[in-house]
């Protein structure tokens, strides 16, 4: 499930649906460059690393290289979750539900179901 599943039944609010897709994309696109340079870099650094002269430049080297691996892991983690199991989590947790179209129509106004978004949200940070 992504971003464009979970807003596709929410009325009257085409704008986050522009905005949650040009937002998804961007969020995808980061994910290839970051993992694009990261890997470019990190080759850079190992063969900095096998390259190096004396044990301390090796260590430096080795040192760089945990980081560059660690944040690209970190990043890549974060972006993924932000683009596919954030929305699984909402949409689970029924943070959506008052913004969804019945058989009828729409449920509430624009207003109740902006005021009913913010209190599930605020239930499921706290709990209840």
């Amino acid at each position: 499930m992504t971003w464009s599943d979970v807003i596709e039944g929410i009325a009257d609010y085409d704008w986050l649906k522009q905005l949650l897709g040009a937002v998804e994309w961007i969020l995808w696109i980061a994910l290839i460059l970051v993992g694009a340079v990261g890997a470019v870099y990190a080759i850079y650094i190992g063969v900095k690393m096998a390259r190096a002269d004396s044990s301390e430049q090796r260590e430096e080297s080795k040192k760089r290289l945990i980081n560059i691996i660690v944040s690209i892991v970190v990043t890549i983690a974060l972006i993924l979750f932000f683009n596919l199991i954030l929305p699984l989590i909402l949409n689970t947790l029924g943070v959506f539900d008052s913004y969804y179209q019945d058989g009828s129509g729409v449920i509430d106004t624009p207003e109740q179901t902006s005021l009913n978004a913010i209190i599930n949200t605020a239930r499921t940070l706290i709990g209840r």
